[in-house]
């Protein structure tokens, strides 16, 4: 399933071009294979558009679900394209992803979507994700933004009605 979010981003990368360790225990002391992927590739086009990329602040571990296990945050607008713009972000802000460890052997993609800013926060157990997005999910103009909540659940990223 990954590997068509792989796809689907380098798709979404070409296009927004065109448009303009925690404290969670860790699996793995490298990037997933599929995250790593990703962002080379996001690189590669920073590159191919004439930039140098700094890709080292993207990614970032931390316990999302709250299940024990560290999950992987890949915030595109941490990508550095110096003389080029950042491929990975367009008007309507840069591509964020969260992935959560499926138990087994893998990360599932559980959150993608352009934002322009995102935070995390906490009541209790409860962990949410606030998200501000340009207006057009919101049918306002791009220039405004709406506002969305989210419910980091142990297998899921739920909007909070």
């Amino acid at each position: 399933m990954i590997s068509i979010h792989v796809r689907r981003l380098g798709l979404a990368l070409a296009a927004a071009l065109l448009l303009a360790a925690g404290p969670a225990r860790v699996h793995a002391e490298a990037a997933p294979e599929d995250i790593a992927e990703i962002i080379a590739e996001a690189a590669q086009v920073c590159r191919t558009s004439g930039g140098k990329a700094e890709t080292t602040a993207i990614l970032r571990s931390d316990d999302l679900n709250g299940d024990g296990r560290a999950d992987w945050i890949a915030d595109f607008s941490k990508l550095q394209c110096d003389g080029a713009p950042n491929p990975a972000c367009n008007d309507s802000g840069c591509m964020l992803q969260l992935y959560y460890w499926d138990g087994e052997a893998g990360w599932d993609l559980v959150f993608e979507d352009f934002v322009k800013s995102y935070k995390f926060s906490s009541s209790g157990e409860t962990r949410t994700m606030h998200v501000t997005t340009s207006g057009i999910p919101c049918n306002k103009p791009i220039e405004d933004t709406c506002t969305y909540i989210y419910r980091l659940e142990k297998e899921a990223v739920d909007p909070v009605q």
